[in-house]
C-alpha cells in the first residue's frame, strides 16, 4: 500500500513501484502475461496517484520513470494476455510517461515493444516504423544494448518481408551494437537481452527466413535454436517455449517430422502452465508446415494437436 495522498512524495514511495514492477515482471516471465495481466493494469492505477503528491524535481522525474516502466509492463501484459488493443493503449500512455522523464533509453524500450505487437499481427511495416523511432530514441540516450534490441527486430520483420538482405544486415547490425554494450549498464527492463536472446532472434529471423524465402535458412535457425533452448533457465520458461516452437517447425522444414514431433511434445505438455495467447498464436506456423505434409503421420498428428490446442485455448 502506498501512503496518504497528502505526504511528501519520497524516494522511498518510488522504490516501491520499482520493485513492485520487478515482482511483475518476472511473473511475466515465468508464467506469462494472462496469469498477471490484471493485477498489473490494477497495480497501475494505484501507482499512479501518488502523481498527485508534492515532492522535488529529481524525485519527480525518477516517479515518472517508474510509472512509465510499470505502463510498459501494463502493456506487454496485455498483449501476452491477447489485448492487442489495451497493449496498444498502455504503450501510448508509457511513452508519455518516458517522454515527460527525458527517459529515451525507456522510450527505445516502448517502442520495441510497441512494433512487437504489429510484428506478431503481420503488420511489418508498422512494426519497422515503431523499431525505427526506437532506434532514434536508442541512439540519443547511448544505449547500444537498446540498439541490438531494435536491430535484430528489424531483422524480423524484414524476414517476414521475404527480404533476406536487410535482414542479415540488421542482424549483423545488432551484434556489432551488442558487443558495443556495457554489461555493468543494464535497465531492468532490458535486463532480458543477453547473448542467449541475441543468438534467439538470430534462429527467430532464420527460422522465419526458411518460410518466406528459402528452406535452407531451417539449418542455421535448427542449430542457433538448439543452442538457445539449452541456455535459457527456469525462469525465462515462455521464451524457451518460443524457441522449441520455431525449432519443431525448422525440424519440419529441414524434412524432420520425427524430431519436430520430439521436440513440439515438450512445448504442447507446457502449454496451459504457460498462460500466453501469444505462444496459442505462435503455433500457428508450426500447424501450417505440419498440415502442409499431412501425408506423413507424425505431422498429421501433430496439426491435429496444435489444432486441439488452439481450439481449446
Amino acid at each position: 500500500m502506498h501512503a496518504d495522498t497528502d505526504s511528501r512524495l519520497g524516494l522511498d514511495d518510488v522504490r516501491q513501484v520499482e520493485a513492485d514492477t520487478s515482482r511483475f515482471r518476472a511473473l511475466d516471465y515465468r508464467y506469462g502475461g494472462g496469469r498477471c495481466a490484471d493485477a498489473v493494469a490494477a497495480h497501475r492505477i494505484s501507482a499512479s496517484r501518488l502523481l498527485a503528491r508534492d515532492c522535488g524535481d529529481s524525485v519527480r522525474r525518477r516517479l515518472c520513470t517508474a510509472l512509465a516502466d510499470l505502463t510498459n509492463l501494463v502493456g506487454w501484459t496485455a498483449f501476452d494476455a491477447g489485448r492487442a488493443d489495451l497493449a496498444h493503449a498502455a504503450f501510448d500512455g508509457a511513452l508519455s510517461l518516458a517522454s515527460t522523464a527525458e527517459d529515451d533509453v525507456l522510450v527505445s524500450n516502448i517502442c520495441y515493444r510497441k512494433g512487437r505487437v504489429f510484428l506478431h499481427h503481420g503488420r511489418s511495416r508498422a512494426a519497422l516504423g515503431a523499431f525505427r523511432r526506437g532506434e532514434r530514441a536508442a541512439e540519443s540516450g547511448g544505449s547500444p544494448l537498446m540498439l541490438s534490441v531494435l536491430r535484430a527486430n528489424m531483422a524480423w520483420a524484414y524476414a517476414q518481408l521475404g527480404d533476406s538482405g536487410q535482414a542479415t544486415r540488421r542482424l549483423g547490425r545488432a551484434r556489432a551494437a551488442f558487443d558495443a554494450a556495457d554489461p555493468a549498464d543494464v535497465p531492468p527492463y532490458a535486463a532480458f537481452f543477453g547473448e542467449t536472446d541475441l543468438m534467439a532472434m538470430a534462429g527467430t529471423v532464420h527460422n522465419e527466413l526458411a518460410a518466406t524465402v528459402d528452406p535452407g535458412h531451417a539449418v542455421a535457425a535448427i542449430s542457433e535454436l538448439t543452442d538457445v533452448v539449452a541456455s535459457y533457465p527456469r525462469e525465462m520458461a515462455r521464451s524457451k517455449a518460443f524457441c522449441l516452437t520455431m525449432l519443431a517447425t525448422s525440424h519440419l522444414v529441414d524434412g524432420d517430422a520425427d524430431r519436430s514431433v520430439e521436440v513440439a511434445d515438450s512445448v504442447l505438455a507446457g502449454a496451459p502452465s504457460l498462460n500466453s495467447a501469444r505462444l496459442t498464436d505462435r503455433l500457428r506456423p508450426l500447424w501450417a508446415q505440419a498440415h502442409l505434409r499431412r501425408a506423413n503421420a507424425d505431422a498429421r498428428d501433430l496439426a491435429d494437436r496444435i489444432a486441439d490446442l488452439r481450439t481449446a485455448a
